[in-house]
């Protein structure tokens, strides 16, 4: 997080440090020295995201107060770019990076930059530039240079990067091609829906190749098969689609956290909308963007909607929180009491069926059921309710929203879903125009509408990101996307610290003969 009081200027001097760093390395080395392409690799993560790959944050300090700046607020790539070619950050001139820029004198001021012109750093003179924040020429470097805090290795990274910046293409680029990646279900019982969803995704690309591509680059999409198996030392599909040098993912399945998550963070390489069917959250830092909110995250919006409009009653009754016992259903409880201790609300009361009932079942009707349980355990509770308390509301995630499951039951039963119904609901003419035109028929709605979100939002995307693309810069863009249209989704917004991008929901009802959810509610914001 940025330091309270210091604002994105603060980092301006930043630019003058790495040119101290990068002429270092020239007084330490012999310009003809091999790099250790390790180092390179590692020192990628240091300049890109701020962070070492042993989890350091880097550290810079603020003169002359010693101001604390750490992690992706100190990485180089906030304002010199992604590829080093400089920027204008809070009104400060931000240079030019690159190792034709660096590794050079430069005889005249450029600019409005207060290093102005300098003669090319010795050994010396960098390490004074670093630890008293005078540059070559003896200028007092400005206060909004931070002065880093960096051990021996991981200066040997970051400066084996520098000599690199800009002059090798991240994985997946070259000047003909972008090439991502889809790990999904190719075999298996989840087969069909992962074809389905990787055909949607080259249908898109294709589409986009067919104008020309993205600043004259072809997209071209590799899927790894993602599908179940027994235990196999073979690396996941993620990690082998990293292996081979993919730019970033998009539509994958997600089933939840994977191994291959660390190496996904330490590269930078962006996922982008994995079909995560029970939705999703990351870590603010995390290179995974979802398109909707986890079911904790609806049960906490459960909590705010009825604290909003029953705060009274859930002063003076219970809320039972029913689940199965298992991962999901111990998430879904801790997200339920974490909301009503913050609103300071009563405790609940929990059930673990089946064998929670009758036995802890609350004297008095609660004010609602949160149901996170399995289908095949819904239908017999509902049945008890109805027998004993037919007026109390049940709240359930909308992937229970199952006519044969629900039957006839006349309960108070309410779904909650974010994906848009009434005026929210998205109209999906332009996509089914789009199946139609490519031959592709309606098959797992979930993974075909989740691959064409995908693809719209990796293209977005990439279009903002220009023609020199990085990771770094397209996780930059992605953090910018704000109100975005996929055509099958309400719109969604990303932010540095927002990795879902619908936030919210709806209650619904299920129309028994058509099976369709109905909407019961107004649209709820989810707060933070």
């Amino acid at each position: 997080m940025r330091s309270p009081g210091v604002p994105s200027v603060n980092r301006g001097g930043y630019p003058v440090l790495l040119m101290v760093l990068a002429s270092t390395w020239l007084g330490c080395k012999p310009a003809s020295a091999p790099e250790d392409p390790e180092h390179a690799r590692r020192g990628r993560m240091l300049f890109q995201r701020g962070q070492s790959i042993r989890g350091t944050p880097l550290v810079g300090l603020l003169a002359p107060e010693r101001v604390e700046l750490g992690g992706e607020v100190a990485a180089c790539a906030r304002c010199h770019g992604p590829a080093g070619r400089g920027s204008t950050e809070g009104g400060v001139e931000v240079p030019d990076i690159t190792p034709g820029a660096l590794f050079h004198s430069r005889p005249r001021a450029v600019g409005e930059l207060e290093d102005r012109s300098r003669p090319a750093y010795t050994r010396d003179s960098l390490l004074r530039a670093i630890t008293e924040g005078r540059s070559a020429s003896g200028r007092l470097l400005s206060v909004a240079m931070p002065r880093y805090e960096l051990d021996d290795l991981a200066r040997q990274e970051l400066l084996a990067y520098l000599r690199e910046l800009g002059e090798r293409p991240d994985p997946g680029v070259s000047p003909t091609t972008l090439t991502v990646g889809a790990a999904l279900p190719l075999t298996g019982r989840l087969g069909p829906a992962g074809r389905e969803a990787a055909a949607v995704l080259r249908a898109v690309f294709d589409d986009v190749n067919a104008r020309g591509g993205v600043f004259r680059r072809r997209l071209e999409l590799v899927v790894e098969d993602d599908a179940v198996q027994a235990p196999s030392p073979r690396a996941d599909a993620t990690e082998r689609l990293l292996e081979r040098g993919v730019l970033a993912l998009v539509g994958s399945l997600r089933r939840g956290p994977q191994p291959s998550d660390a190496k996904l963070t330490r590269e930078g390489a962006p996922l982008v909308l994995p079909l995560a069917l029970r939705g999703g959250t990351s870590d603010v830092d995390s290179p995974v963007f979802f398109l909707y909110p986890d079911e904790p995250s609806l049960a906490r919006l459960a909590v705010q909607w009825l604290a909003s409009n029953q705060e009274p009653r859930l002063r003076r009754a219970s809320l039972v929180v029913a689940h199965s016992g298992d991962d999901a259903g111990e998430a879904w409880t801790r997200a339920v009491k974490d909301e009503m201790t913050r609103r300071e609300l009563p405790p609940i009361t929990e059930l673990v069926l089946p064998r929670g009932l009758p036995d802890a079942w609350p004297s008095r009707p609660p004010v609602a059921v949160l149901y996170a349980g399995t289908p095949e355990e819904l239908g017999p509770l509902l049945r008890w309710l109805e027998a004993r308390a037919p007026s109390v509301l049940v709240l359930a995630p909308a992937r229970l929203a199952q006519p044969q499951v629900i039957g006839t039951s006349s309960m108070q039963l309410r779904f909650l879903t974010p994906a848009g119904l009434g005026e929210r609901a998205p109209g999906l003419e332009v996509f089914s125009e789009f199946m139609a035109r490519h031959g592709l028929e309606q098959g797992h709605a979930a993974f075909q509408l989740g691959a064409y979100a995908a693809a719209r939002v990796l293209v977005e995307a990439l279009t903002r990101t220009g023609a020199e693309v990085t990771r770094a810069s397209l996780l930059l863009q992605l953090e910018s996307l704000r109100d975005f249209d996929t055509g099958v989704s309400p719109p969604l917004t990303f932010g540095v610290n927002r990795r879902v991008g619908v936030q919210g929901g709806q209650l619904a009802t299920l129309e028994p003969s058509t099976g369709r959810l109905v909407p019961a509610s107004e649209w709820l914001p989810l707060s933070p």
